[in-house]
């Protein structure tokens, strides 16, 4: 549907409120939403010098919604006051108009009746503080760069202001919000040349000054205009009469917006937790460089008292205690030196002190029998190994619950298994270099066979000196023919890509990803019976991974698209699949599910038939 009829029903509905005065009857539910009997002032009114405007409909509405969801153009700093007169709706503002300007108040869905909350959906209502009436407008959508989804209530902000840093230090000149389609449109626009920008706004600000805010932008300069473009027709009825028809045209065409989160260094201490006597949690907003530090200032020590843990990714540190004393204290200061940037960029170290405290839940008192000896205490290291069905391509992870002083490697065994012969199978160990509790088998596993994982007791030990216990389990590998493959074959590709196969699932987990430089045929090897989603990312710099944007650089996000289909692989089966990449913004992630279409269709044509039959 082109954009000025868009825009056009979205007047109508308004019009159509204002025109239709009737009351409800009793009977049937209520489904039709409020009338607007009148404004004050009048719609597209000029030069208006009040200092509120007041709608009264044929019904009781609720305010409520209209506090939340009522956008003005252009902004104002200070909020207006929200009042109910009887079945008036005012609008009073907190501050004084601009003169010689056009306002546009945008109430989405919020205005509702009081009884069966029917809203009228998409009300708009604009007047001028001058002798003119600005009818520019600007619309498009708001999309998520890298999941392409809609993005909901994001601010969508024109700055008059050329440079960029004016979306950062100043209030924009018009403003306007998205909907659930992620659909936005800025109404009476003044000429002129403007940079359009969209944010979801977490502190109200109008502003983009956190970095956790999502962003866009446009790449060209928007000059809004309008052109009308007339359409003739004869209508034969005696004497031929011509009759001339049209419709405004609205400039620049319908805009794509790519919102993303800027790469930036801003380093801090997010959280801290002692969840457990012997062990400190620390969480930090970035990855921490080798410069991070950790001392403890109470209680006072001078022997070695830590093992430091930290994540992939390195902005969670765990702490772990290897002095009882200190374990033993319900309280535990620290302090912590990290590097940050300061106010000219550069890096400096910042000083943290942090106090934990940790009390031990009571336990049940138990009694010992006479002559019993003292219980030792041991670890269990723990693995993913599937007993029943253990994933060919999986590799064996052993992990144990505390950081290891010893692990003697020798003592872990694995056997392959036929009939009760069991036979001694060569292995390398490998340890996780991101963890001191973890370690890694790697082996080119057989289908369908039958293996045996052991490792003597007290291979391993811990920072305490406990050992570890005895671990034997016997397991089976999955079927070959359990798995499906999918051929997908590329074209009308201009370059390199990342094509990305992902759990179809809200978090569109990464599975597999294979790089490309071109057309061609790929292959998904080893997928388990499930559905998938395939996405491709143009790398436009080579470099393997996705690229977020910039906005001092100018630099958009890299494009992304996805396979339109939801493909359900089926076990021992082969999926071949065309795809011709034709990237346009105006994509719309719409993936066909084939399964669950058939599935609808299939209840559909069982409730005809069903109704049919009610009615023989």
């Amino acid at each position: 549907m082109p954009l000025a009829i868009v825009i056009t029903f979205f007047y109508l509905i308004f019009y159509s409120s204002c025109a239709n005065i009737g009351s409800p009857t009793g009977g049937a539910k209520d489904t039709i939403p409020p009338v607007v009997f009148k404004t004050v002032p009048e719609l597209r009114s000029t030069n208006f010098k009040g200092s509120d405007v007041r709608f009264t409909f044929d019904e009781y509405i609720i305010p409520d919604e209209v506090r939340e969801k009522l956008v003005i153009s252009p902004p104002m700093k200070k909020k207006p006051v929200i009042k109910m007169k009887g079945k008036t709706l005012i609008i009073e503002f907190a501050e004084d108009l601009k003169n010689n300007s056009t306002y546009s108040l945008d109430f989405k869905d919020a205005v509702a009746d009081n009884n069966e909350k029917n809203p009228i959906e998409d009300l708009r209502f604009s007047f001028s503080t001058g002798a003119s009436f600005d009818s520019l407008r600007v619309a498009g959508y708001v999309k998520n760069a890298l999941n392409q989804e809609p993005v909901e209530k994001a601010l969508v902000l024109l700055h008059r202001n050329m440079e960029y840093t004016a979306f950062v230090d100043s209030i924009p000149d018009y403003i306007g919000t998205t909907n659930k389609e992620g659909f936005f449109m800025i109404d009476n626009v003044a000429k002129g040349e403007y940079r359009l920008y969209a944010l979801n706004d977490a502190d109200n600000s109008l502003t983009y000054n956190s970095n956790a805010e999502l962003i866009a932008f446009a790449d060209s300069l928007l000059i809004p205009s309008a052109k009308y473009v007339a359409e003739t027709d004869t209508i034969v009825k005696g004497l031929d009469t011509l009759v001339v028809t049209g419709h405004v045209d609205y400039y620049p065409e319908t805009q794509y917006l790519m919102m993303f989160e800027e790469e930036k260094f801003d380093q801090y201490l997010d959280a801290s937790k002692r969840n457990q006597a012997n062990k400190c949690d620390f969480y930090f907003s970035e990855s921490l460089s080798d410069s991070f530090r950790i001392n403890l200032l109470k209680p006072t020590t001078e022997k070695e008292w830590s093992f430091i843990e930290s994540n992939l990714k390195r902005d969670s540190i765990t702490v772990w205690l290897t002095d009882t004393i200190i374990s033993n204290s319900d309280s535990l200061k620290f302090e912590l030196q990290y590097e940050v940037l300061d106010s000219l960029d550069r890096m400096v170290i910042k000083r943290d002190t942090v106090e934990l405290v940790y009390t031990e839940p009571k336990a049940p008192k138990q009694k010992k029998k006479k002559g019993e000896a003292p219980e030792v205490q041991t670890i269990n290291l723990s693995n993913n190994i599937n007993s029943s069905a253990h994933d060919l391509y999986q590799r064996i992870k052993i992990e144990a619950p505390e950081p290891l002083t010893s692990f003697d490697l020798s003592k872990i065994r694995l056997y392959s298994m036929v009939d009760t012969v069991k036979t001694l199978i060569p292995i390398e160990v490998e340890k996780d270099t991101n963890s001191i509790r973890k370690y890694f088998i790697e082996h080119d596993w057989e289908p369908n066979a039958n293996y045996l994982f052991q490792i003597d007791s007290a291979a391993a030990r811990n920072i305490y000196g406990h050992p570890s216990n005895k671990t034997e389990q016997k397991f089976r590998t999955q079927k070959e023919d359990y798995y499906g493959k999918i051929f997908l074959t590329l074209s009308g590709l201009s370059g390199a890509a990342i094509v990305q196969l992902l759990a179809n699932d809200k978090e569109e987990r990464i599975l597999q990803k294979i790089l490309v430089l071109g057309d061609g045929k790929i292959e998904f090897p080893f997928l388990k019976p499930e559905k998938y989603i395939i996405r491709l990312i143009l790398d436009s710099n080579k470099n393997g991974k996705w690229d977020t944007g910039f906005l001092a650089g100018h630099q958009q996000p890299e494009s992304v698209v996805y396979f339109p289909k939801i493909i359900k692989v089926r076990s021992n089966f082969e999926y071949k699949e065309s795809w011709k990449i034709d990237y346009h913004p105006n994509f719309k992630k719409e993936l066909i599910d084939e399964e669950a279409e058939k599935e609808k269709a299939r209840k559909k044509e069982q409730e005809k038939k069903a109704a049919a039959k009610a009615s023989n």
